[in-house]
Protein backbone atom coordinates (compact mmCIF):
# COMPACT_ATOMS: atom_id res chain seq x y z
CA UNK A 1 0.00 0.00 0.00
CA UNK A 2 1.12 3.60 -0.46
CA UNK A 3 -0.07 6.69 -0.11
CA UNK A 4 -1.79 8.84 -2.71
CA UNK A 5 -3.96 12.02 -2.91
CA UNK A 6 -5.20 13.92 -5.47
CA UNK A 7 -7.17 17.05 -4.66
CA UNK A 8 -8.08 20.46 -6.37
CA UNK A 9 -7.92 24.19 -5.47
CA UNK A 10 -10.86 26.30 -7.06
CA UNK A 11 -10.93 29.49 -7.48
CA UNK A 12 -12.92 31.79 -4.31
CA UNK A 13 -12.02 28.65 -1.92
CA UNK A 14 -10.22 28.81 0.90
CA UNK A 15 -6.94 27.70 -0.58
CA UNK A 16 -5.50 29.23 -3.53
CA UNK A 17 -3.15 27.65 -6.38
CA UNK A 18 -0.36 30.78 -5.30
CA UNK A 19 -0.30 29.63 -1.63
CA UNK A 20 -0.04 26.00 -2.77
CA UNK A 21 3.10 26.97 -4.60
CA UNK A 22 5.07 28.62 -1.46
CA UNK A 23 3.98 25.44 0.47
CA UNK A 24 5.39 22.62 -2.52
CA UNK A 25 8.43 25.27 -2.50
CA UNK A 26 8.62 26.19 0.90
CA UNK A 27 8.90 29.79 -0.07
CA UNK A 28 7.63 33.54 1.64
CA UNK A 29 5.34 32.14 4.93
CA UNK A 30 6.24 28.74 4.51
CA UNK A 31 10.15 28.51 5.00
CA UNK A 32 9.12 28.16 8.82
CA UNK A 33 7.66 24.79 8.19
CA UNK A 34 11.03 23.59 6.74
CA UNK A 35 12.84 24.29 9.60
CA UNK A 36 10.18 23.32 12.35
CA UNK A 37 9.64 19.70 10.80
CA UNK A 38 13.86 19.78 10.46
CA UNK A 39 12.70 18.58 7.42
CA UNK A 40 14.91 18.49 3.40
CA UNK A 41 13.59 19.64 0.30
CA UNK A 42 15.59 17.67 -2.16
CA UNK A 43 13.78 18.56 -5.37
CA UNK A 44 12.29 21.53 -6.87
CA UNK A 45 11.41 21.96 -10.68
CA UNK A 46 8.48 23.27 -12.78
CA UNK A 47 7.49 22.83 -16.57
CA UNK A 48 5.47 23.23 -19.40
CA UNK A 49 4.97 27.13 -18.55
CA UNK A 50 3.47 29.31 -21.01
CA UNK A 51 6.61 32.21 -22.28
CA UNK A 52 5.60 34.79 -19.63
CA UNK A 53 6.09 32.21 -16.64
CA UNK A 54 9.13 30.13 -17.70
CA UNK A 55 11.23 31.65 -15.13
CA UNK A 56 9.38 32.62 -12.84
CA UNK A 57 6.53 29.69 -12.59
CA UNK A 58 5.14 31.62 -9.32
CA UNK A 59 3.55 34.70 -12.38
CA UNK A 60 1.85 31.36 -13.16
CA UNK A 61 0.07 30.46 -10.27
CA UNK A 62 -0.62 34.43 -8.98
CA UNK A 63 -2.24 34.33 -12.78
CA UNK A 64 -4.25 31.01 -12.41
CA UNK A 65 -6.16 32.36 -9.31
CA UNK A 66 -6.52 35.60 -11.14
CA UNK A 67 -7.90 35.05 -13.82
CA UNK A 68 -9.39 31.78 -13.85
CA UNK A 69 -13.67 31.95 -13.95
CA UNK A 70 -15.16 31.68 -10.29
CA UNK A 71 -15.66 28.19 -9.20
CA UNK A 72 -13.51 26.41 -12.05
CA UNK A 73 -10.68 24.65 -10.53
CA UNK A 74 -7.10 26.60 -10.54
CA UNK A 75 -4.74 23.81 -10.15
CA UNK A 76 -5.07 19.66 -9.28
CA UNK A 77 -2.63 19.01 -6.55
CA UNK A 78 -0.98 14.98 -6.00
CA UNK A 79 0.57 13.96 -3.19
CA UNK A 80 2.32 10.89 -3.42
CA UNK A 81 4.77 8.54 -0.74
CA UNK A 82 7.96 7.28 -1.99
CA UNK A 83 9.95 4.50 -1.16
CA UNK A 84 12.40 5.26 1.12
CA UNK A 85 14.52 2.45 0.10
CA UNK A 86 15.34 4.78 -3.07
CA UNK A 87 18.11 7.43 -2.44
CA UNK A 88 17.88 11.19 -3.24
CA UNK A 89 18.78 10.77 -7.02
CA UNK A 90 16.88 7.12 -7.68
CA UNK A 91 13.91 9.26 -5.74
CA UNK A 92 14.04 12.18 -8.39
CA UNK A 93 14.32 9.41 -11.42
CA UNK A 94 11.14 8.01 -10.48
CA UNK A 95 9.07 11.71 -9.67
CA UNK A 96 10.61 12.59 -13.09
CA UNK A 97 8.89 9.81 -14.28
CA UNK A 98 5.80 10.47 -12.27
CA UNK A 99 5.56 14.05 -13.86
CA UNK A 100 6.18 12.78 -17.54
CA UNK A 101 2.87 10.16 -16.74
CA UNK A 102 0.78 13.10 -14.97
CA UNK A 103 1.88 16.55 -16.90
CA UNK A 104 4.18 16.00 -20.20
CA UNK A 105 1.64 14.28 -22.41
CA UNK A 106 -0.31 17.08 -22.54
CA UNK A 107 2.19 19.72 -21.36
CA UNK A 108 0.16 20.58 -18.19
CA UNK A 109 1.85 23.54 -16.79
CA UNK A 110 3.23 22.17 -13.33
CA UNK A 111 5.40 22.89 -10.21
CA UNK A 112 6.89 20.01 -7.97
CA UNK A 113 8.98 19.52 -4.95
CA UNK A 114 10.18 16.58 -3.02
CA UNK A 115 9.95 16.94 0.69
CA UNK A 116 12.13 14.27 3.10
CA UNK A 117 11.34 14.47 6.88
CA UNK A 118 11.69 11.55 10.04
CA UNK A 119 8.55 10.13 10.94
CA UNK A 120 7.04 11.38 13.68
CA UNK A 121 6.20 8.20 15.29
CA UNK A 122 9.48 6.84 15.53
CA UNK A 123 11.64 10.18 14.73
CA UNK A 124 14.30 7.80 12.68
CA UNK A 125 12.88 6.28 9.34
CA UNK A 126 12.93 9.09 6.45
CA UNK A 127 9.21 10.10 5.08
CA UNK A 128 10.19 11.23 1.51
CA UNK A 129 6.97 12.12 -0.83
CA UNK A 130 6.46 13.99 -3.76
CA UNK A 131 4.22 17.43 -4.20
CA UNK A 132 2.62 17.72 -7.80
CA UNK A 133 1.32 21.14 -8.73
CA UNK A 134 -0.27 21.62 -12.36
CA UNK A 135 -2.69 23.38 -14.30
CA UNK A 136 -5.27 21.43 -16.67
CA UNK A 137 -4.39 23.92 -19.33
CA UNK A 138 -2.65 22.40 -21.79
CA UNK A 139 0.16 24.13 -23.70
CA UNK A 140 0.38 21.94 -26.64
CA UNK A 141 -0.76 24.08 -29.06
CA UNK A 142 1.65 26.58 -28.38
CA UNK A 143 -0.01 30.05 -29.21
CA UNK A 144 1.29 32.44 -26.60
CA UNK A 145 -1.12 33.78 -24.75
CA UNK A 146 -0.69 37.05 -21.94
CA UNK A 147 -2.12 35.80 -18.51
CA UNK A 148 -5.54 37.86 -18.63
CA UNK A 149 -5.93 35.58 -22.07
CA UNK A 150 -4.46 32.03 -21.17
CA UNK A 151 -7.09 30.92 -18.45
CA UNK A 152 -10.42 32.28 -20.42
CA UNK A 153 -12.58 30.01 -22.15
CA UNK A 154 -11.46 27.70 -24.79
CA UNK A 155 -12.66 28.75 -28.70
CA UNK A 156 -11.77 25.53 -30.56
CA UNK A 157 -12.37 27.23 -33.80
CA UNK A 158 -10.05 30.43 -33.13
CA UNK A 159 -8.15 29.12 -30.69
CA UNK A 160 -5.43 32.17 -30.85
CA UNK A 161 -8.66 34.08 -29.42
CA UNK A 162 -9.53 32.17 -26.43
CA UNK A 163 -7.60 30.97 -23.58
CA UNK A 164 -5.91 27.58 -23.28
CA UNK A 165 -7.62 23.98 -23.37
CA UNK A 166 -9.00 22.46 -20.32
CA UNK A 167 -8.11 18.87 -20.74
CA UNK A 168 -9.92 17.54 -17.91
CA UNK A 169 -10.24 13.70 -16.38
CA UNK A 170 -13.86 13.60 -18.16
CA UNK A 171 -11.64 14.76 -21.58
CA UNK A 172 -9.66 12.27 -21.11
CA UNK A 173 -12.39 9.54 -20.67
CA UNK A 174 -11.40 8.64 -17.16
CA UNK A 175 -13.93 10.68 -15.33
CA UNK A 176 -14.31 9.33 -11.72
CA UNK A 177 -12.12 6.45 -12.41
CA UNK A 178 -9.34 9.39 -12.58
CA UNK A 179 -8.03 8.21 -8.93
CA UNK A 180 -8.32 4.63 -9.63
CA UNK A 181 -6.20 4.55 -13.14
CA UNK A 182 -3.71 7.36 -11.23
CA UNK A 183 -3.13 4.83 -8.78
CA UNK A 184 -2.87 1.62 -11.09
CA UNK A 185 -0.09 4.37 -12.56
CA UNK A 186 1.59 5.05 -10.09
CA UNK A 187 2.08 1.47 -8.63
CA UNK A 188 3.64 0.29 -11.69
CA UNK A 189 6.18 2.93 -11.82
CA UNK A 190 7.21 2.87 -8.35
CA UNK A 191 7.55 -1.26 -8.57
CA UNK A 192 9.37 -0.54 -11.92
CA UNK A 193 12.25 1.75 -10.21
CA UNK A 194 12.22 -0.40 -6.98
CA UNK A 195 12.98 -3.18 -9.38
CA UNK A 196 15.58 -1.71 -10.66
CA UNK A 197 17.14 -0.13 -7.39
CA UNK A 198 16.15 -2.14 -4.78
CA UNK A 199 14.29 -5.29 -5.39
CA UNK A 200 14.92 -6.33 -1.64
CA UNK A 201 14.04 -4.65 1.61
CA UNK A 202 14.52 -5.57 5.58
CA UNK A 203 11.31 -5.37 7.57
CA UNK A 204 11.20 -6.09 11.41
CA UNK A 205 8.03 -8.58 12.30
CA UNK A 206 8.00 -9.22 16.01
CA UNK A 207 11.56 -8.31 16.74
CA UNK A 208 12.97 -10.26 13.73
CA UNK A 209 14.66 -8.83 10.83
CA UNK A 210 13.09 -10.13 7.43
CA UNK A 211 14.24 -9.61 3.83
CA UNK A 212 10.97 -9.11 1.89
CA UNK A 213 10.11 -8.18 -1.83
CA UNK A 214 10.27 -4.06 -1.84
CA UNK A 215 7.18 -3.97 -3.94
CA UNK A 216 3.80 -1.64 -3.71
CA UNK A 217 0.09 -2.66 -4.40
CA UNK A 218 -2.20 0.42 -5.46
CA UNK A 219 -5.16 -1.89 -3.53
CA UNK A 220 -6.98 -0.85 -0.52
CA UNK A 221 -6.12 -2.73 2.23
CA UNK A 222 -9.91 -4.10 2.64
CA UNK A 223 -9.53 -4.61 -1.76
CA UNK A 224 -6.40 -6.43 -0.99
CA UNK A 225 -7.73 -8.81 1.67
CA UNK A 226 -10.39 -10.00 -0.69
CA UNK A 227 -8.21 -10.65 -3.51
CA UNK A 228 -5.53 -12.26 -1.40
CA UNK A 229 -7.26 -13.86 1.40
CA UNK A 230 -5.09 -11.68 4.16
CA UNK A 231 -6.27 -9.86 7.25
CA UNK A 232 -4.56 -6.47 7.14
CA UNK A 233 -6.25 -3.13 9.05
CA UNK A 234 -6.69 0.25 8.58
CA UNK A 235 -4.64 2.32 10.80
CA UNK A 236 -6.03 5.17 12.80
CA UNK A 237 -4.68 8.78 11.51
CA UNK A 238 -3.46 10.91 14.18
CA UNK A 239 -4.08 14.60 13.55
CA UNK A 240 -1.16 16.16 12.93
CA UNK A 241 -1.02 19.04 15.36
CA UNK A 242 -1.53 16.64 18.18
CA UNK A 243 1.50 14.74 17.60
CA UNK A 244 3.58 17.77 17.26
CA UNK A 245 2.30 19.29 20.17
CA UNK A 246 4.21 20.22 23.53
CA UNK A 247 1.18 20.16 25.71
CA UNK A 248 1.81 17.24 27.95
CA UNK A 249 -1.82 16.50 28.48
CA UNK A 250 -2.25 16.14 24.70
CA UNK A 251 0.76 13.90 24.82
CA UNK A 252 -0.64 11.87 27.29
CA UNK A 253 -3.89 11.18 25.54
CA UNK A 254 -1.76 10.58 21.84
CA UNK A 255 0.87 8.19 23.42
CA UNK A 256 -1.72 5.06 23.53
CA UNK A 257 -2.86 5.94 20.21
CA UNK A 258 1.25 5.90 18.93
CA UNK A 259 1.44 2.80 20.48
CA UNK A 260 -2.02 1.16 18.63
CA UNK A 261 -0.70 2.17 15.44
CA UNK A 262 2.89 0.65 15.84
CA UNK A 263 0.80 -2.14 16.93
CA UNK A 264 -1.78 -2.23 13.46
CA UNK A 265 1.39 -1.59 11.36
CA UNK A 266 3.73 -4.71 12.82
CA UNK A 267 0.54 -6.86 11.85
CA UNK A 268 -0.29 -5.78 9.00
CA UNK A 269 3.43 -6.20 7.95
CA UNK A 270 3.01 -10.03 8.95
CA UNK A 271 0.07 -10.80 7.42
CA UNK A 272 1.60 -9.25 4.08
CA UNK A 273 5.03 -11.14 4.47
CA UNK A 274 3.89 -14.52 6.48
CA UNK A 275 5.60 -16.77 4.58
CA UNK A 276 9.02 -14.89 4.70
CA UNK A 277 8.27 -14.07 8.51
CA UNK A 278 8.08 -18.35 9.20
CA UNK A 279 10.89 -19.12 6.65
CA UNK A 280 13.11 -16.98 8.91
CA UNK A 281 11.72 -17.90 11.80
CA UNK A 282 12.49 -21.84 11.10
CA UNK A 283 16.28 -20.65 9.95
CA UNK A 284 17.01 -19.20 12.73
CA UNK A 285 15.33 -22.36 14.72
CA UNK A 286 17.32 -24.58 12.90
CA UNK A 287 20.55 -22.43 13.68
CA UNK A 288 19.78 -22.60 17.23
CA UNK A 289 19.60 -26.00 16.99
CA UNK A 290 22.73 -26.71 15.02
CA UNK A 291 24.62 -24.27 17.88
CA UNK A 292 23.24 -26.72 20.57
CA UNK A 293 24.39 -29.66 19.44
CA UNK A 294 27.75 -28.67 18.51
CA UNK A 295 27.85 -27.33 22.40
CA UNK A 296 26.93 -30.82 23.65
CA UNK A 297 29.53 -32.72 21.32
CA UNK A 298 32.23 -30.79 22.35
CA UNK A 299 31.01 -31.45 26.12
CA UNK A 300 31.28 -35.08 25.20
CA UNK A 301 34.49 -34.65 23.80
CA UNK A 302 35.46 -32.85 26.86
CA UNK A 303 34.39 -35.29 29.54
CA UNK A 304 36.07 -38.03 27.25
CA UNK A 305 39.22 -36.51 27.46
CA UNK A 306 39.15 -36.10 31.03
CA UNK A 307 38.01 -39.87 31.89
Amino acid sequence: MFYFDLRHNRKQSSKSSFNGYCYITRIKHFKLNKIDLNEEVEFVCSGNMPGWAEYKPDKFWIAADKYEKKNSRTSSHITIALPKELNSEQRIELSKNLINAFCDEFKFPYSCAIHNHKGILDGESDQPHLHLQYSERTTLDDFERPPELFFRQYRPKNPERGGAQKITADVLGLGKDQIKKYRELTEKLINGTLEKYAPMKTVRIYDIEVQVPSQVSCLSNANYNQKFGTKLKDVPQIERWKLYSADPIIQMDVKPLIEKVKKIREENLYELYKNEYELELKRIHNMKAEINKAKVKNHDADCGMSM
